[in-house]
């Protein structure tokens, strides 16, 4: 008797799940550029102290320690953890408005947010379970030089393939 209750509940939970998923897609593909924009996080929480021109070459030039006080902590990790979906939702919209685009790139760019989200959960679940920063900041300094890396690729993958949003996509960024 229990059993197919169960089969059911967990049916209608799935069937739930996937119109909820549905939906959602829905809504992100509808936004325009500035709807996207307007999701990002300031650059106020110290990137541009850390890196040496962080839209037009990657590369952290700060120690695992220097990056956790230079990028304010857990704020500038939650601002990267935020912005990473955002970052990959523009280059997704820059490519369907642009031509020839570079699936691999793309995908790249994919995995780079995936890899600073995982690089940030890390690091704030070592900062707030351990006595030992250096954890942390090891993470933080990863999540960091991939989000740089990131927002180099994406600058130039936005110049090369979507110049027409390059402009306002420079002033969102800067």
């Amino acid at each position: 008797m229990v059993l197919p209750l169960l089969q059911v509940l967990i049916t209608a939970l799935l069937i739930a799940y996937a119109g909820f998923w549905r939906r959602q897609q829905t809504k992100r593909r509808a936004k325009n550029w500035n709807d996207i924009i307007s999701q990002l996080t300031d650059n106020d929480w110290g990137i541009e102290e850390i890196t040496e021109r962080y839209l037009y070459k990657s590369g952290i030039r700060a120690t695992p320690k220097d990056v956790w006080q230079r990028i304010d902590g857990c704020r500038g990790l939650w601002a990267m953890y935020k912005n990473a979906p955002v970052l990959v939702q523009l280059a997704d919209y820059a490519a369907e408005h642009g031509e020839g685009v570079d699936e691999e790139l793309l995908e790249g760019l994919r995995s780079d947010a995936f890899q600073i989200r995982l690089c940030v959960m890390l690091a704030l679940a070592q900062h707030m379970l351990s006595a030992s920063s250096t954890g942390a900041s090891v993470n933080a300094h990863r999540a960091t030089a991939t989000y740089s890396a990131m927002l180099y690729r994406l600058t130039a993958f936005i110049q090369e393939y979507s110049t027409s949003l390059f402009p306002s996509y420079l002033d969102a960024i800067a």
